[in-house]
């Protein structure tokens, strides 16, 4: 474990150092003072505010958009279901209820399916530069705003954590051992764990330690093993599965495609450069409190870390590259464009 841990921790402190990076020519983006009219947005989540990444990521990037645009830009954070239900975030972007989120993509992949390659799909990008790669050089994120434009919102940039792990009451090490367990997921990895022989359930983030904790659900998973610690599941878990069912996950900013047109353009370009800052805040929370957080499960023996082994995770994969080609059928105007996308990613990489 010591090896799994040292290498993901380079991996974040490069990650921070990005971060760190950035936030030095940050300022430069734009400080001239205007006397133009103030604009004051309305932005909903889906993360509880007793979580740490609720002050440092969410909270940070409405404080950096009003610093970057003198105060003429003041979003204010509101936290899940101030407004609306999280499931219905995106159709009250699109309608002008809220003015913008920092939300999960997953919710709304029946509305507009492509939005599951925004979330990454399971044991597919290795680093956060693959992520990066696939979105701003390959142009999937073109895709994604094409698609959200369609729906009266726009795509900002994605949001990324370092990852996705499964939180288990059963050990987890081949495939089998997802026959009959009950799995709290959503979006297309609840799709890859039915073909995995696991029962896929729902529960929204307030009632997931209850079912954890009765048996409703035998796992589940919120984000990566820091953003899950935070909602309390190694109290009422036995395991942390291994490795990450992804090693990068994305939530997203989205914006009202009324509110971002009429949006001076110097805004536009600060709202997106805040996004991405708030992406590598969230890195830098998750990828540091991933390493703190292991070692505490493991020091105080709160459970086991089981690992998968090598031709569960070539199946899993496999099962994960089918669900994309049946959403590429499905839609093939986005879906299918950014999925032959990642798949061309994926097989550069030598992994399909």
């Amino acid at each position: 474990m010591s090896e799994k841990i040292s290498r993901r921790k380079m991996l974040k402190g490069g990650l921070a150092g990005a971060a760190a990076g950035a936030a030095l020519t940050f300022p430069g983006v734009a400080k001239a003072k205007s006397s133009r009219k103030k604009i004051k947005w309305r932005m909903q989540t889906h993360w509880p505010t007793g979580v740490g990444y609720y002050q440092d990521v969410y909270v940070r990037f409405c404080e950096n958009v009003k610093a970057a645009t003198d105060g003429d830009l003041d979003i204010t954070p509101l936290p899940s279901g101030a407004v609306v239900p999280s499931k219905d975030v995106f159709q009250a972007v699109g309608r002008g209820m809220l003015d913008c989120a920092m939300i999960w993509p997953a919710y709304w992949i029946g509305q507009v399916p492509v939005a599951g390659h925004i979330n990454g799909q399971l044991y597919s990008w290795e680093s956060a530069a693959e992520m990066y790669g696939y979105f701003y050089d390959m142009g999937a994120i073109e895709v994604f705003r094409e698609a959200y434009a369609e729906m009266g919102v726009h795509f900002v940039a994605p949001v990324p954590c370092t990852g996705i792990a499964l939180y288990s009451k059963k050990p987890i090490r081949k495939i089998d051992d997802f026959k009959g367990f009950k799995v709290r997921s959503t979006g297309i990895a609840a799709q890859v764990f039915e073909k995995a022989g696991a029962t896929p359930v729902f529960f929204p983030g307030e009632e997931l330690y209850q079912a954890l904790q009765t048996g409703v659900c035998d796992g589940a998973h919120w984000g990566t093993v820091s953003t899950a610690w935070d909602m309390k599941f190694q109290e009422v878990t036995d395991y942390i599965v291994m490795p990450y069912l992804a090693e990068i996950n994305n939530g997203e900013v989205m914006v009202s495609q009324k509110k971002w047109n009429e949006l001076p353009d110097d805004m536009k370009v600060i709202v997106e450069q805040c996004a991405r800052t708030a992406g590598l805040d969230f890195l830098r929370w998750s990828g540091y409190n991933d390493v703190v957080y292991i070692h505490e499960f493991q020091k105080k023996k709160m459970g086991e870390l089981t690992y998968m082994d090598e031709d569960s995770v070539a199946q899993m994969r496999k099962y994960s590259i089918e669900v994309v080609d049946e959403y590429s059928k499905r839609d093939p105007k986005y879906s299918k464009k950014a999925g032959d996308m990642l798949k061309d990613l994926l097989k550069m990489a030598g992994r399909i």
